[in-house]
């Protein structure tokens, strides 16, 4: 570059996912900590996610199934989306608004469970 004040970064978003069953995603991946957390889905897109879910995993794997026991953690199908791959925190969600702690504790137990343990997503190129 020969005048560097030409050069303007930018940083912008290009990776999003979004569950469509959220059952299997969730029983689909490894989790850094042992976790046991009942999570209140909100999806008026998807329907058949909205409802409360069972997570119980640890890094050897996961089972998500329905349940009627009562919810630890509150949040929509796009906060689960963005915690799913481990770059997003949970806590950071919360902070936000956006995720709500029904049961003391839970918070910080998902958040750290869904963490990426030191490898953040990554996506080279856009699409």
């Amino acid at each position: 570059m020969s005048d560097i004040r030409r050069c303007r970064p930018a940083l912008r978003d290009s990776l999003y996912l979004r569950p469509v069953e959220v059952g299997a995603a969730l029983s689909r991946r490894t989790y850094q900590v042992p976790v046991d957390v009942v999570l209140e889905v909100e999806d008026a897109f998807c329907p058949w996610n909205s409802g409360r879910w069972r997570l119980s995993g640890d890094a050897g794997g996961a089972t998500c199934e329905r349940t009627g026991d009562p919810a630890d953690l509150a949040l929509s199908v796009r906060e689960l989306g963005a915690a799913y791959l481990g770059g997003v925190s949970l806590a950071a969600r919360a902070a936000a608004g956006r995720v709500r702690e029904l049961r003391r504790g839970a918070l910080a137990q998902a958040a750290v469970a869904f963490g990426a343990g030191g490898l953040a997503p990554w996506l080279p190129f856009g699409f």
